[in-house]
Parts: C-alpha cells; sequence; structure tokens
C-alpha cells in the first residue's frame, strides 16, 4: 500500500470495517471504510500533461467533464474469519468487492 501511495499520492483506498486504523497508523489519509452492503461513487478525471485539470468547453472544470470515468465501488459480503492473533478475532470486517462502470461490472473475491 505504501508503495501505492508513493507512486500515485492522490489515489483513493477502499477498505473493509475495522481497517481505517491500520490506513491511519501508515501515513495514509485517503482511504474510505466501508461496511457490507455500502456502496461510493469514484469520479477520475482526466489531468493535462501540466498537473491542470482539464477544462471543458463550457468552462466547467474536468470534473463534470463527460471523459471522466465514473465508477462504483460496492463492498460486499466475504465468509472469512479476520484475525492475526488468537486475541483479534472478528475485529474487523473482510470483504469482496464490485466495481461497476461504463455498463459494465467486476467481482473481486479476494
Amino acid at each position: 500500500m505504501l508503495k501505492i501511495k508513493e507512486k500515485h499520492p492522490n489515489v483513493q483506498f477502499f477498505a473493509p470495517l475495522g481497517n481505517q486504523k491500520w490506513f491511519n497508523d501508515a501515513g495514509i489519509h485517503n482511504a474510505t471504510e466501508l461496511d457490507w452492503w455500502d456502496t461510493r461513487e469514484l469520479r477520475l478525471s482526466k489531468i493535462r500533461p501540466d498537473g491542470q485539470k482539464k477544462i471543458v468547453e463550457d468552462g466547467s472544470s474536468a470534473a463534470e467533464s463527460e471523459d471522466d470515468i465514473v465508477a462504483t465501488i460496492g463492498c460486499l459480503p466475504c465468509q472469512h474469519m479476520s484475525a492475526r492473533t488468537a486475541w483479534d478475532k472478528a475485529h474487523t470486517l473482510w470483504a469482496s468487492w464490485s466495481i461497476e462502470s461504463g455498463g459494465k461490472k467486476v467481482w473481486f473475491g479476494g
């Protein structure tokens, strides 16, 4: 995770309940914690090579551009017991994930 953050400082992480503290302790503050069945919309805007957001013809920023990629990230149930020691069973939630964008759906079970 730290190498991803280093290479892509604006990355947005998604994690199941109980994992936010790990991200915060690692210095990662752009993480969203979700419970099963929660969803969040993620919008990716095109950035010009000079680092500025693309401006569309009506003067609005790329956040409103039709070139944006919009995805819905969903936290889904995963049957797995979480624990790293004998004393921390079920303190965090395990999850599978769905991503919906452009009329396509992907499920990640791991």
